[in-house]
């Protein structure tokens, strides 16, 4: 038997679980976008020196309103992220402390760090018409040169001047748009934030109420006090 006709009867069965893996193309509405978001989330947070994990919800309206709820395994209230344009909120109920401030002023340790880009991680393109499969070099709406990587005109990856990353994996259809399964930032050093969703729902409305932190009777401190998440 000739090599080549053997090679590829060894290589035909590989070839083909291959080709059955692969994910199908999402059939979506092009400029479908997530409006508003609520979700199980599994969350976890490397960094050098700080590290935690836990599950919790989250919520989200376009463009820039968040809340995070990470849970404790008896399902207490660990902290609470708020976030709304520049600022950011983080309350911690057993302590009775809430952190507030801008984005810019959380400190570089305790893997609070990496919460600087959220808003950048939240800036997806709507799904382009035209499904295409590139990586284009432009200037993002947070004033500085991203690259994008596009996949089936679906956002799949960011990267930025500072080396930060984010990947966005595991794309499916929620009431007809395509959300995300999985976010993974890394913060171009050793952090790393892992976000996956859970039963996601998509385009409900949320009362105003769901993003405004209930701060009676708490202390309130800068950024800058935070020792670690």
């Amino acid at each position: 038997m000739p090599l080549s006709r053997y090679l590829t009867i060894l290589l035909l069965p590989l070839l083909c679980a291959c080709a059955a893996l692969q994910k199908p193309r999402l059939d979506y509405t092009p400029g479908a976008v997530v409006e508003t978001l609520s979700s199980a989330v599994a969350l976890s947070v490397h960094a050098t020196d700080h590290a935690m994990a836990g599950n919790g919800y989250l919520v989200y309206r376009r463009p820039d309103q968040v809340r995070l709820v990470v849970l404790s395994p008896f399902g207490t209230t660990l902290f609470e992220l708020f976030a709304l344009g520049e600022r950011i909120v983080l309350v911690y109920p057993s302590q009775a402390t809430a952190y507030s401030g801008r984005f810019d002023e959380l400190p570089d340790r305790g893997g609070a760090q990496g919460w600087r880009l959220l808003r950048w991680v939240l800036e997806i393109d709507p799904p382009a018409a035209e499904r295409t499969s590139a990586t284009v070099e432009r200037m993002g709406r947070q004033g500085f040169i991203e690259k994008v990587q596009f996949e089936n005109g679906l956002v799949t990856a960011k990267s930025a001047p500072g080396g930060e990353q984010v990947f966005y994996t595991d794309y499916a259809l929620v009431s007809g748009v395509p959300l995300a399964g999985g976010i993974e930032l890394r913060d171009g050093r050793d952090g790393r934030i892992l976000l996956r969703f859970d039963e996601p729902e998509v385009n409900t409305p949320l009362d105003d109420g769901a993003f405004t932190p209930r701060l009676d009777g708490m202390t309130i401190l800068p950024l800058s006090a935070i020792q670690g998440l």
